[in-house]
């Protein structure tokens, strides 16, 4: 017996392979925190899609504009700069909606505007400006001049408010 566990002592115990050592590589952050993590960066997505989106839809609006078609397409706007605004804001405040408001309110001018200007095909806008033809160049020149003061632009900005501040109130939302 003593020989047995003289053989078992001799014998080498085999070493533990090493285990692979994995090191912590901080990932930059990725353009969306980035843009939430900006002060502006909300605000300046926000113009971004209104404009965007206000350009697009002027081609759609008829060359005899009427309330359901520019309301329809205002809803468009609204609905797309506020869950823009929602989607890239930390907190859902007094400034998110704000954002939101006036955002809105500049894509939905400029989409108003640059549609009926284009496809009225020349006169008289507002007692202001009086173009024969006006070309798309023209009349998003027109709808950059022309004050934002409409009811259907402040309309569907406060309608975008609703949307990117829409939630439960919280100790942190009181602040903002």
């Amino acid at each position: 017996m003593a020989k047995k566990t003289d053989e078992a002592a001799a014998e080498p115990t085999p070493e533990p392979t090493p285990e692979p050592v994995v090191h912590a590589v901080a990932m930059p952050p990725s353009v969306l925190d980035r843009v939430r993590a900006n002060r502006m960066g909300p605000l300046a997505v926000a113009l971004g899609v209104a404009v965007a989106t206000g350009l697009l839809l002027s081609t759609l609006v008829p060359t005899d504009p009427n309330v359901l078609a520019l309301g329809i397409l205002g809803a468009l706007v609204s609905a797309a700069v506020g869950f823009v605004v929602r989607y890239l804001s930390l907190s859902h405040g007094w400034r998110t909606q704000a954002i939101a408001l006036v955002a809105t309110v500049l894509g939905v001018h400029i989409m108003a505007t640059t549609g009926m200007v284009n496809g009225a095909g020349g006169g008289t806008i507002g007692g202001l400006v009086t173009l024969p033809n006006p070309d798309f160049g023209d009349a998003l020149l027109m709808a950059l001049a022309l004050p934002a003061v409409s009811s259907g632009a402040i309309l569907a900005g406060l309608t975008a408010a609703i949307i990117a501040g829409w939630s439960a109130r919280s100790a942190n939302d009181s602040e903002n």
